[in-house]
């Protein structure tokens, strides 16, 4: 069987968030190399405590790498970008914004726990970013189910409706 279109290519949640980390680890893997590359040598690079090192230790081939590898992933961003304008958008929905609010809070709070703990004096600031953002996911998920609920009740309530003129009708 031969088909005669092909089915138009779609971006949605999971294009968006390759995009997103191409440009994230792109832009940190840049900067740090320009930073080893022209940063104080008494400086340190990394995130703190046991995981920071002199910049003056840093060998050439890292900063070189970081820097072409942050370019690789900046300009393979780029070019997600213009070929995603060309692509059907998935519909959003709010549910998957609701997946997506909540795949974020996680990566960035993971990684901002791991980075004060990682510095050795204990907790110092993830919970001031964590706490006020889990609220506000929390808000977002009681919309959200609470828009389901009474979007339920109203389909229900229809249903009930239109049942009710079938059987008047016959």
């Amino acid at each position: 069987m031969m088909r005669d279109a092909m089915p138009a290519k779609t971006r949605g949640y999971g294009w968006k968030a390759f995009t997103w980390l191409m440009g994230v680890f792109g832009s940190v893997a840049a900067l740090l190399g320009l930073f080893i590359m022209f940063g104080p040598e008494d400086d340190f690079v990394g995130l703190g405590g046991d995981w920071a090192w002199r910049v003056s230790d840093v060998s050439s081939a890292w900063m070189y790498g970081l820097l072409i590898g942050g370019a690789v992933l900046l300009v393979g961003m780029a070019y997600m970008l213009i070929v995603g304008r060309r692509r059907t958008a998935v519909r959003e929905t709010p549910r998957g914004n609701l997946l997506w609010h909540t795949a974020v809070f996680i990566l960035v709070n993971t990684f901002v726990w791991v980075q004060d703990f990682a510095l050795g004096t204990g907790l110092d600031y993830a919970y001031m970013l964590t706490v006020p953002w889990a609220v506000g996911l929390a808000v977002h998920a009681f919309t959200y189910f609470s828009q389901k609920s009474y979007q339920q009740t109203i389909r229900e309530a229809q249903a009930m409706q239109a049942e009710k003129r079938e059987l008047l009708h016959h």
